[in-house]
């Protein structure tokens, strides 16, 4: 198996140069939850071209529900240009960490998955996902006298926009019918598996 890899290995690297001057998408790695500022850096500094696709949804807060925006790929963004007269100012841009790279070649993304992702996403950079609720999962109450108690989803009742939840009351299980929308999916990240 790995005499076939060898040459196909040694065949792409004729033909792709390690460093190209043409402007090619790159993955950069940002510093934690710092997405935003490197994009706006990016784009407003060095008038790159930059796709930093995000998911909105909605989560539990203590105050209630909230509609979140987050990096579709927490950590990274794709970002097109000329490596070897940008790489160094980009990877000095305030909120990057690198251009990420495997075996000291610079990971550059093919045009095509780039147009891909974009076609899947409304606004050219979110995504809205919907919380759909379904039986056996966890979810945490947003609304009403039960609000912040996790609890497990017996049944959905989509003809009466209700589902049923299992609570643990004083030491009781108990099963309860609650609008659906006092409930969301007890997760951190809705793409997370």
């Amino acid at each position: 198996m790995l005499p076939d890899i060898i040459p196909l290995m040694s065949e792409q690297q004729t033909k792709t140069p390690l460093f190209r001057d043409e402007l090619l998408w790159y993955c950069v790695k940002t510093k934690p939850k710092q997405e935003g500022i490197a994009t706006r850096l990016l784009r407003a500094e060095l008038g790159l071209e930059v796709f930093c696709p995000k998911i909105r949804f909605k989560r539990a807060r203590s105050t209630g529900v909230a509609w979140v925006n987050e990096a579709m790929f927490p950590g990274y963004l794709f970002v097109r240009f000329n490596y070897p007269e940008l790489h160094r100012r980009i990877a000095a841009t305030s909120g990057v960490a690198k251009t990420l790279s495997f075996g000291g070649s610079p990971c550059v993304v093919e045009d095509s998955i780039v147009e891909d992702l974009r076609r899947h996403v409304a606004d050219g950079e979110t995504v809205e996902i919907s919380a759909e609720i379904r039986e056996g999962e966890e979810v945490k109450v947003v609304e009403g006298p039960f609000v912040g108690v996790k609890a497990l989803v017996t049944r959905v009742l989509p003809a009466r926009e209700r589902v049923a939840i299992l609570l643990s009351l004083l030491g009781q299980e108990r099963e309860i019918e609650v609008s659906a929308k006092a409930v969301l999916p007890d997760m951190r990240h809705p793409l997370a598996g």
